[in-house]
């Protein structure tokens, strides 16, 4: 295991933060996480790496509201945005072990307070599972809050009535066709899991997963940031103007009203890396490698899981972003590290993005070069776009539509890049399965699968 002293290894990585993070490689573009925090506004910071033996290293950085000096810690919880989501899911997953719930069956099989329809009025066929993984095609939503006082329930939240501020959630896309990410999805998973259990959802969760994975300092409950308020971070807008009231309610409790800290999330990742390992007393191997495969084929969403999956860059976890915050909780499998991190600002994303980067760079696997005859051949990326990989004097060269083939440049771990393009590509192959081909421009990743024929 690397990283024997966690502090050792993230201090200095966290005075030498990349803010160019698009390749994935280190340039000479840096900035410390406090000059960061200052160039964005962001007042509050809070840290965890660990890893799957049960190491544990947090920070805090800065202050948990603008104008204060009260400073943030390990203990300071922050909203959790739609990281609620993933604990959402293993708290559901954990039904369907218990046999409450099955994920191929009709929404309709279990709700009862409430039901499902379609903008004529017709009941659609939608299962758990499409619920889980956001394509069950329904509304486009995204969940603003609300000023305690003035809080809608659930329910109102679900039919769009009394003080809600979102349309009522109906199925408006073909179920099961494509992936749609909306808060939606996890309202009805809500209703649902409260309906087939009888239990209100915050006390649920507090028993499938809060108690028993010592989750302290996170509840779904949100009276939770009331009872403590001198330990809970002030959300802020762009800009450092602090929320008013300190933060928003969010009857959305699955989709984004969760509060935590970065350390309780660390454990809910390392413990779905432990369960896809067979070494959970809390979930099975096989609910556990659910989470964490993409139910749409070249997707990159699971079961509440968001998942980037190529061959020694697999890491899963989940991100999230509310009124006033923002957050990540990612877990690398192959090396058995997780990091969270966790801020009380809209404009903590930038340096977020920092951080995650860095820790892909220190806990990602190696990518081993394919022989460069073994990645030959015609790949497509679209029907009518055929990319032609072949060696000429040793080297890869690429061929795209209209263009003229190139001699490609080599990188380290099995990447090439287009020597006058911002273009990167690698072949990862996972099992037994056919390499593809896979391209990077300007952050975004596109997958091109072998023809079945090869160029003439």
């Amino acid at each position: 295991m690397e990283d024997t002293d966690l502090s050792q290894g993230w201090l200095p990585l966290l005075d030498h933060l990349d803010r160019q993070v698009s390749s994935g490689r280190l340039s000479p573009d840096t900035a410390t996480l406090s000059d960061l925090m200052s160039i964005y506004q962001v007042p509050g910071v809070s840290i965890a790496v660990g890893h799957v033996s049960g190491q544990v290293w947090t920070a805090g950085y800065g202050v948990a509201a603008g104008g204060t000096s009260t400073p943030v810690t390990a203990g300071t919880a922050f909203a959790a945005c739609s990281i609620s989501k993933h604990v959402a899911a293993f708290g559901a997953l954990r039904l369907v072990q218990d046999g409450v719930l099955d994920l191929d069956t009709d929404v309709g099989e279990y709700l009862t307070s409430w039901h499902l329809l379609d903008l004529e009025g017709r009941q659609p066929g939608v299962t758990v599972r499409q619920l889980l993984a956001h394509t069950a095609g329904l509304s486009d939503t995204w969940y603003r809050g609300y000023a305690a006082d003035n809080a809608p329930s659930l329910l109102q939240v679900l039919e769009g009535s009394g003080p809600t501020t979102t349309p009522p959630v109906r199925s408006t896309l073909l179920p099961g066709s494509r992936f749609r990410y909306s808060g939606s999805h996890y309202s009805v998973l809500q209703q649902l899991m409260v309906d087939a259990t009888g239990a209100p959802f915050d006390d649920l969760m507090q028993t499938l997963v809060l108690e028993p994975m010592a989750m302290t300092d996170s509840s779904f409950d949100q009276g939770f940031p009331h009872r403590r308020p001198d330990l809970v971070a002030r959300g802020h807008h762009g800009g450092g103007t602090g929320v008013p009231g300190g933060w928003r309610a969010q009857p959305e409790t699955a989709a984004a009203g969760m509060w935590s800290t970065p350390t309780d999330l660390l454990r809910l990742d390392l413990e779905i890396a432990r369960a896809a390992s067979a070494n959970s007393k809390l979930l099975d191997r096989d609910l556990a490698t659910e989470m964490w495969t993409p139910q749409i084929p070249g997707g990159t969403y699971g079961l509440g899981t968001e998942v980037v999956e190529r061959v020694g860059r697999r890491r899963f976890g989940h991100t999230g972003l509310n009124v006033g915050y923002t957050c990540f909780s990612y877990v690398w499998p192959d090396s058995g590290f997780a990091v969270a991190a966790m801020t009380n600002s809209e404009d903590g994303w930038e340096l977020l993005v920092s951080i995650r980067a860095a820790a892909d760079r220190r806990y990602a696997t190696t990518i081993t070069a394919a022989p460069l005859g073994d990645v030959t051949g015609r790949y497509l990326l679209h029907d009518d776009y055929p990319i032609d990989i072949a060696v000429t004097n040793g080297q890869l060269t690429f061929s795209a539509p209209a263009q003229q083939p190139v001699a490609l440049l080599a990188g380290p771990d099995g990447h090439y890049q287009h020597p006058g393009l911002d273009l990167e590509v690698w072949f990862p192959q996972a099992n037994d399965q056919p390499r593809t081909l896979e391209l990077r421009q300007e952050g975004v990743t596109q997958i091109a699968t072998p023809a079945t024929r090869q160029p003439d």
